[in-house]
């Protein structure tokens, strides 16, 4: 009866883990091919960051330059417009170093929209653009989860940043939550000292719950800001570099080695 149970079962295995084990039994009979594999995984962890970044900047840099040639060209009209004779057209403005100043518009544009931003009407025109962006329909949604993102790495390095990672006890004892400390007061209704505390969801770490815990419910931990936002990022598959260096020879990861 088990034996037929059991043939049952590997028969309705899902195709997909079929595929799976048969990809592992296959790594596992060729140890060369398995270093492969991960040399090429390594390569891409390191490759993708940076040319995700380059990618990012080159387009950002395209969008300015298409709108700074748009600039010169309705300059270039209008001047047609107030004088007389000849339309003027940018082959008549060429220069030593008129490319080199064409290279640089965008940069002069962003120099411009960030002195622009930082008055009070620049700021009071980004914040009309800014709620005018979220009402629309699903394109605000967009919108609010890059303007959120770029906010956050932003602040990183200023002055309105977590102060430590910090344990809390949830949803059973025994289980630990990943939080960051972001205040500490005096709660004059239950008179006594708590902490708030941000717990981020994983791997999206920009948004989560905000909690106000007891002080003596608070445990601290040894890892920084950096290696805890590593850990949330990667769903914890990033571990700790002390940890890493320096296992304790009976804790979990060693014996699953």
């Amino acid at each position: 009866m088990i034996d037929l149970e059991v043939t049952l079962n590997q028969h309705a295995m899902d195709p997909l883990d079929e595929d799976e084990i048969i990809r592992q039994q296959t790594l596992s009979r060729h140890p060369l091919l398995r270093k492969v594999v991960g040399f090429l995984l390594r390569g891409l962890a390191a490759v993708i960051p940076i040319v995700g970044t380059i990618w990012l900047l080159v387009i950002v840099y395209k969008v300015l330059m298409r709108v700074g040639d748009a600039m010169l060209g309705m300059a270039l009209k209008t001047l047609n417009l107030m004088r007389s004779g000849p339309d003027l057209v940018s082959g008549d403005f060429a220069f030593h170093g008129s490319n080199f100043l064409r290279f640089l518009m965008p940069v002069i544009l962003l120099l411009l929209i960030g002195f622009g931003v930082a008055s009070k009407p620049g700021h009071r025109l980004l914040h009309w653009l800014d709620s005018g962006m979220q009402r629309l329909p699903y394109l605000g949604y967009i919108y609010s989860a890059l303007k959120q993102f770029v906010d956050a790495v932003r602040d990183l390095g200023g002055d309105r940043k977590f102060k430590s990672v910090a344990y809390v006890e949830y949803p059973s004892p025994g289980c630990r939550m990943l939080s960051f400390v972001t205040g500490n007061y005096h709660d004059r209704q239950t008179g006594k000292d708590v902490t708030s505390v941000f717990i981020p969801t994983s791997p999206n770490p920009m948004t989560g719950f905000v909690i106000i815990v007891d002080d003596d419910k608070v445990e601290d931990s040894e890892m920084s800001l950096e290696e805890a936002t590593k850990m949330v990022l990667s769903a914890g598959l990033v571990a700790p570099a002390s940890f890493v260096e320096n296992p304790d020879p009976g804790s979990r990861a060693n014996k699953e080695d």
